[in-house]
């Protein structure tokens, strides 16, 4: 299915599409005490998980920050925790880090059958409900029929309008949930104990973190840097945070992007974007999240 990038972004949005899934990894648990070790490792409680129904989690270090960002579900008799390829190393080696006497049993399936994730489109029956782009999806065995296959740019678009952090952008081991905006949407505290719980705990009652992550639009000159430094307009000598990750809205003629302020400069609501040299390369404001 062709057609205008404004017209495909504008299917994408309204009516859904499907990606395959890649880059990630699946690790089972299994043995008799794969829930109770679970729910001693992970933010959200699993004895919660529905039938057929995915969940957002993080694996946190003991100082409360994120060692990698989880989808947690059943399958048959094992917990499944999906990650970043990236991650597997780490996080195979947190969870064996906390397995002493416990029955349970860590592997990662040699083969993995080829997944595919529809979105925008309710979930049919027996199939995984998950949420990977911001919205209700499902995953699939097979390419559906009749939906537009988005592109890498076009999933990175949805995500930065949908205000997604991601690994390596966003996201890396030194970031806390409340940082990244992830406290409603990964973590319940209500739950049990697990690792990192008192930290992120005590954050929640301070209320305030030392940097929080904002969506912004703006224009902003090509470069290849990922990253850009946050400056207010008068004053450049002061770096009041970082952008992430950064995408061209054609329709709009302007770029959207993700970025940490710092709490200093959360109240304000202009900058301008300036590379490692310190040359300003574009104007940006801050946006209301998408909802």
């Amino acid at each position: 299915m062709s057609g205008s990038p404004f017209d495909r972004l504008r299917t994408l949005r309204e009516t859904g599409g499907y990606f395959p899934v890649s880059d990630k990894v699946r690790i089972h648990l299994s043995g008799d005490d794969r829930l109770r070790y679970l729910n001693g490792q992970v933010t959200v409680d699993v004895t919660r998980l529905q039938k057929n129904s995915a969940k957002r989690a993080l694996l946190l270090s003991v100082k409360g920050k994120i060692c990698a960002p989880l989808q947690v579900w059943i399958e048959e008799a094992d917990v499944v925790l999906e990650v970043d390829e990236c991650l597997r190393e780490n996080t195979l080696a947190r969870l064996e880090k906390y397995l002493i006497s416990d029955d349970v049993t860590l592997s990662v399936p040699e083969s993995a059958p080829p997944v595919f994730h529809v979105f925008g489109l309710p979930a049919p029956d027996g199939a995984l409900k998950i949420n990977r782009l911001g919205a209700a999806g499902f995953d699939t065995a097979a390419p559906p029929s009749g939906l537009l296959l988005a592109e890498p740019a076009e999933i990175d678009f949805l995500r930065i309008e949908r205000a997604l952090p991601q690994w390596g952008r966003e996201l890396n081991a030194e970031t806390f949930p409340q940082e990244a905006r992830l406290e409603s949407s990964s973590v319940e505290f209500d739950k049990g104990c697990y690792v990192g719980q008192e930290i992120i705990s005590r954050l929640k009652s301070v209320g305030r973190v030392n940097r929080r992550l904002f969506s912004f639009s703006g224009t902003c000159e090509p470069t290849t840097e990922e990253r850009l430094n946050f400056y207010l307009p008068d004053r450049t000598d002061l770096p009041a945070g970082v952008l992430t990750s950064r995408c061209q809205d054609f329709e709009l003629a302007q770029t959207l992007g993700l970025g940490y302020l710092n709490r200093q400069f959360e109240d304000s609501n202009s900058f301008v974007a300036a590379d490692a040299e310190g040359k300003i390369l574009g104007k940006f404001e801050k946006r209301p999240p998408l909802t």
